[in-house]
């Protein structure tokens, strides 16, 4: 079976036999992390919808849940998800239209409004988590464990780069 990064492959050869100074290596690994993360993404999201769930909510109830009171701030998060605070508002909506989180007014000043991962919603993530570990599992069991250490390192090394170019604006 040819694999689903074959024809821009295929597009990346014809344009460096046209092209003399065609940066073919950068441009490769390039499309082929793009590529990548396209398809994680699309893997992740086949699996999370199965489960009645998609990306944002789980990624908010795994925020709530990391969070040792269970608790957070709209505000914190919005800044969590990256996301708008209208958006953090709609996310908030949808948990707790499932049951999975609760409003709460703050006990120290009426005005600050908590959001609190509910026993249901505890209980959505334990059995939300075993199939994605056994998916996740299976994925990277494609490398030895030292292979996955060096993708590791050389993605936080690409990343570091990636971070720098962001502050110094370099293109």
């Amino acid at each position: 079976m040819e694999s689903s990064f074959a024809p821009i492959e295929h597009m990346l050869n014809f344009r460096a036999k046209k092209q003399k100074d065609f940066p073919y290596q950068e441009i490769l690994l390039t499309r082929l992390c793009m590529h990548m993360h396209s398809k994680l993404l699309e893997n992740r999201n086949k699996m999370l919808k199965a489960q009645g769930i998609n990306e944002t909510l789980f990624m908010a109830l795994i925020t709530l849940d990391a969070r040792e009171s269970h608790s957070i701030q709209p505000s914190e998060l919005s800044a969590a998800l990256g996301s708008s605070r209208t958006n953090a508002t709609r996310i908030a909506d949808e948990l707790e239209k499932r049951g999975w989180i609760e409003r709460r007014e703050s006990d120290n000043d009426r005005r600050c409004l908590h959001l609190h991962l509910t026993a249901d919603g505890e209980a959505f993530i334990q059995q939300l988590l075993p199939p994605q570990h056994k998916s996740l599992h299976l994925l990277w069991s494609t490398l030895d464990i030292e292979e996955q250490k060096q993708l590791e390192t050389l993605t936080r090394k690409l990343l570091t780069r990636l971070d720098q170019m962001d502050a110094n604006s370099i293109s």
